[in-house]
């Protein structure tokens, strides 16, 4: 609702560390930018990126210097400096490095104990590790894999390894600023939480001195053990590594002085469930002594070229933690890249409130409480639980094997998980199917009177139901491996994997027979109010649940745009419109940073269902302008914009599926694009559909 120029936002989930009120917190929003981004592969591959990791490998195997110098000056161009906190800078070290070793005039490279367990791990026996790097990211020298799972696993290790211990990582991290930080908080005992292979837990255990204790915990054994190994081969004490999960830190005693949580921060606002992370600040809380010190390391926008593509507005972390008693007291840019923020552990009902400058007609959000504005979670960690697993081998079983006994038993799991796990996810689709299986010819000729849950049948049934099983093996990691060898080394095979995987996922998800049921689409279609002759644009259409209904909705005289991303989604979707004679629907492919109508100024109507939350959150800025301004270019005049998107919910409510976005959140950045609220419904508690004219 706008009210005074303010824009205002109650959030109702009620954190059970709140023993007192606390005050309630006027935020200032962004305008057109987003607060937060969890975007693309930190260091994806480039053309560019192959080129130079065959030619280092080359370089390498036959010990040619002149090859490694030419590499050298070829990180230093401008798309070295287009790869700012990815592996340019790293290559570019270690390949100095190790002409120091084969040169007859060495290139002199200053080494700490750090650098120096870091140019062994690399470059040691004939450079292996750093030729196995190449190897497994780039597939380099017809590299062949022989354990896919194995492969992906080894290959995030040496990529993380290779990037977040890089000497050169002081150009992107002011690392010494941080570590003057640290230091001038005078701690004793300090938590590096996702420390990793322990880039600040040897610095700082350096510069503290040898009476102080860190605490190096991280989620991922493997890099625990190789922390651990490289203390012991140096002799270093003090540092202590600590196998946590993501609920825990897994330090129980209330004894350190300060936490220390670098490029982390962000996942856990825009990633992890409520839930989840109430538990892991509850760890924090419990490690840490009574005014003791939180300090946040995180990524800044950046004029929309963030570090490693995630970002998280520093207002949002500082509200939030608000909210889990830990009092700002530092602040500081440390550059384009970075900022770092300095808390105090307090009781909760003496935190004193932060206050944050705006103009006078700046829109504020109002937060009462430590949820999330917005949450990009995976669908897996609300349908891999262990009985979403069991119920998932049950109808595996029951499709492979003709299994009716497995059918029931999965319906019945599914009977009693969806009201308790997953709210409009897949698992209604799948117990359509298990009780399509189960049912008996009047049943099924019931089930399949619409026409569009027939094709869902029949498209999911096709050879057996060969795409189902794959599916379910694929998804819920049964039978089958993951990936295979050519889709593990393949970058481009592995993401016409995933992008399947994906397009099947969204295929179920969207054209559930049961998706009436728990959405109530008729009220959504009925609030559009859709005339004949009107043109109306599905975008993210998927496969079509809605673009069909909307082509009987505008008649033969009218026309329905149905864009989408995803080839798989268009050819189905165009497969069933020319078998079902629909002349008014036009599929078309588009990419994501925006679209072309054949005529612009024509759509009545824009309509964007559960895809909002990804321009916001997961989009560059230009691809999310880009799509904004095709909006504007499509309309016309008194056309409409129609958001369909997913809210947070009180604890008491199952979330629908997953992500979400306060919807304040998007009427603030699109009334910044010139877009004006016209009419908001509450469509179920989950669930809220935006009108919005230009």
């Amino acid at each position: 609702m706008l009210l005074s120029g303010f824009i205002f936002l109650e959030l109702i989930f009620q954190h059970p560390l709140l023993a007192a009120p606390m005050q309630t917190l006027e935020v200032p929003l962004l305008n057109k930018r987003s607060l937060a981004r969890l975007g693309a592969a930190p260091d994806p591959i480039t053309d560019t990126g192959r080129l130079i990791a065959q030619k280092l490998f080359d370089g390498l195997k036959q010990h040619d210097t002149a090859i490694v110098s030419e590499i050298i000056n070829e990180l230093e161009n401008d798309t070295a400096k287009k790869n700012i906190g990815g592996s340019y800078s790293a290559l570019q070290w270690l390949a100095k490095a190790w002409i120091s070793i084969n040169a007859k005039t060495p290139i002199d490279i200053s080494k700490n104990v750090l650098d120096n367990a870091y140019h062994t791990y690399f470059l040691s026996n004939d450079a292996q590790n750093l030729k196995e790097y190449l190897q497994v990211k780039y597939a380099v020298s017809n590299y062949q894999v022989k354990d896919p799972e194995a492969h992906v696993d080894r290959r995030t290790f040496l990529e993380d390894y290779l990037i977040f211990n890089n000497p050169a990582r002081d150009y992107w991290d002011a690392t010494q600023r941080i570590t003057d930080i640290i230091v001038s908080l005078h701690p004793q005992q300090v938590i590096d939480v996702g420390a990793g292979f322990g880039y600040f837990s040897q610095r700082f255990a350096e510069a503290l001195g040898k009476e102080a204790v860190i605490y190096a915990t991280d989620t991922q054994k493997t890099y625990v053990n190789q922390l651990q190994d490289t203390l012991n081969h140096y002799g270093i004490t003090g540092i202590h590594p600590v196998l946590s999960t993501p609920n825990d830190i897994n330090i129980k005693e209330e004894t350190a002085d300060l936490i220390f949580i670098s490029s982390l921060y962000h996942v856990l606002y825009i990633w992890n469930q409520q839930k989840q992370r109430d538990a892991f600040i509850d760890s924090l809380r419990g490690a840490l002594r009574s005014n003791g010190y939180l300090v946040i390391l995180d990524n800044r926008d950046n004029d929309g070229l963030s570090l490693h593509n995630s970002f998280l507005s520093r207002e949002f972390v500082i509200a939030q933690l608000y909210f889990y008693g830990f009092e700002l007291v530092k602040n500081e840019d440390l550059s384009p890249f970075r900022y770092v923020l300095v808390f105090r552990k307090t009781e909760l009902d003496t935190t004193n409130p932060p206050t944050f400058p705006k103009s006078t007609d700046q829109p504020v959000i109002r937060v009462t409480d430590s949820n999330s504005l917005v949450h990009i979670g995976s669908l897996d960690s609300f349908d891999i639980t262990p009985l979403g697993v069991a119920a998932a081998t049950l109808l595996l079983k029951a499709l492979s094997e003709s299994d009716q006994e497995s059918a029931r038993a999965a319906i019945s799991i599914y009977q009693d998980i969806i009201p308790k796990e997953n709210f409009g996810g897949e698992y209604t689709a799948l117990q359509w199917i298990a009780e399509y299986i189960t049912g008996s010819d009047t049943a099924k000729s019931m089930m399949t009177q619409d026409r569009l849950a027939a094709e869902f049948l029949a498209y999911l049934a096709e050879d057996n139901f060969a795409k189902m099983k794959l599916y379910l093996s694929k998804k819920y990691k049964l039978k089958v491996p993951s990936l295979t060898a050519e889709e593990a080394v393949n970058e481009k095979m592995r993401e016409i994997g995933i992008v399947r995987r994906e397009a099947l996922e969204d295929f179920i998800l969207f054209n559930n027979p049961k998706r009436e049921n728990w959405e109530k689409s008729s009220r959504i279609l009925k609030l559009l109010d859709i005339k004949k002759g009107d043109t109306v644009v599905d975008l993210g259409s998927g496969p079509g649940f809605f673009s069909f209904k909307f082509a009987e909705k505008v008649g033969s005289e009218g026309i329905v745009y149905s864009l989408d991303t995803k080839d798989m989604h268009i050819e189905y979707l165009a497969m069933l419109a020319k078998k079902w004679g629909l002349k008014n629907i036009h599929a078309m492919v588009t990419s994501s940073g925006g679209f072309e109508l054949p005529k612009h100024g024509t759509a009545d109507i824009v309509f964007m269902c559960s895809l909002y939350h990804v321009l916001y959150a997961v989009s560059s800025q230009a691809e999310r302008e880009g799509v904004i301004h095709s909006v504007i270019k499509a309309l016309r005049p008194t056309g409409k914009l129609v958001i369909v998107d997913n809210g947070p919910v009180e604890k008491s409510t199952l979330p629908y599926h997953g992500p979400y976005i306060r919807k304040e959140l998007i009427q603030a950045q699109l009334e910044a694009y010139g877009f004006k609220l016209e009419a908001m419904e509450q469509i179920i508690p989950q669930r809220y559909l935006l009108v919005f004219t230009r």
